[in-house]
């Protein structure tokens, strides 16, 4: 059991990474306006507003690689808990979208696609590591 629940604080890590680094690559094609201050809920409301589709798109990259990437993760390092692990993993990074677009108003294909995300990559992360 210790070693599910390593292999899932593995996962999250892995998955968090993974999201920055896609974030961070997406903010260096399509940077936000100088200035901006993201603490302030309505800039940031105005910013996603502002973005064109493949930004947006970006955001949904990171969130798939991130769930694959940290379920394979879990997976792999887990030894009797392999596919709830994954799930466990996908639910995470799921309730962390959910809380994204509870915080800042996106459009309702990427909030669609964005919950629709997470669990069928940390399923696919998960069926390749085993």
């Amino acid at each position: 059991m210790i070693r599910s629940v390593l292999a899932v604080l593995a996962g999250i890590v892995v998955m968090g990474v993974m999201v920055a680094a896609i974030q961070w690559l997406g903010h260096s094609i399509y940077p936000p306006p100088p200035g901006l201050d993201l603490t302030n809920p309505e800039a940031a409301k105005s910013l996603i507003a502002a973005m064109p589709p493949m930004a947006l798109g970006m955001v949904l990259v990171a969130y798939a690689a991130g769930s694959f990437l940290g379920a394979y993760t879990a997976t792999t390092i887990s030894r009797a808990h392999k596919r709830g692990v994954a799930i466990v993993i996908g639910v995470v990074m799921l309730a962390l979208v959910a809380a994204n677009f509870a915080a800042i108003p996106h459009p309702l294909w990427m909030m669609v696609a964005g919950v629709l995300v997470p669990l069928p990559f940390a399923l696919l992360g998960w069926r390749l590591a085993r």
